[in-house]
């Protein structure tokens, strides 16, 4: 048996190390010039995330109720919208995500986006969407060269104050006028 495990150990040691070894004039990255994709960043982006104080925090109670909230209002559309719901904190951490039965993959990114571009521009997905400047764009137009900015409307601020602590964003099947409705009446419940 001691015949088979040497040479086969050898072998293995030969292997690894001809799987390691780079060849001269290879591109930096490894074999073939792969490299590692980036780390994954949170929903508000490359910047240093915000110490959330205590006092800018959103109460999982209230942010469940807001939630509910708009989903139920969105149910209740005369054109019912399976929207997905989602709130977020300063740094874009979603604290709570609903969303019914039915709902369409894509509604999930865009109610991201959307609570992202609030957090970026400091306003309503919507009012940065009317911006001249950004609504002469284009729809589908990378936007200040940063892909992930969206214009749809349905993602309001949560403030305290004059302060955003975070955002309520909607996305559903009926459009970006129904999100707001709906979203609006879910950041009603919030009260500090």
């Amino acid at each position: 048996m001691s015949r088979v495990v040497i040479p086969a150990a050898f072998f293995g040691i030969f292997m690894l190390q001809a799987a390691v070894a780079q060849p001269a004039g290879a591109p930096p990255g490894g074999r073939g010039g792969f490299q590692m994709p980036p780390p994954v960043k949170g929903i508000a982006g490359p910047a240093a995330p915000i110490a959330i104080t205590p006092d800018k925090e959103i109460p999982l109670g209230q942010a469940l109720d807001a939630a509910r909230t708009a989903m139920e209002a969105c149910l209740k559309l005369p054109r019912k919208s399976a929207a997905v719901v989602m709130v977020t904190d300063l740094n874009g951490n979603v604290r709570v995500q609903l969303s019914p039965d039915g709902t369409g993959l894509p509604f999930y990114d865009f109610a991201r986006r959307k609570a992202y571009t609030v957090l970026k521009k400091k306003m309503s997905s919507g009012e940065f969407g009317k911006l001249p400047e950004i609504a002469a764009a284009g729809r589908g137009a990378v936007l200040e060269g940063d892909p992930e900015l969206i214009t749809f409307p349905g993602a309001v601020p949560i403030r305290k104050g004059a302060d955003i602590v975070g955002v309520l964003s909607v996305s559903g099947p009926t459009g970006g006028d129904d999100d707001l409705k709906c979203a609006l009446e879910g950041v009603a419940k919030i009260h500090f």
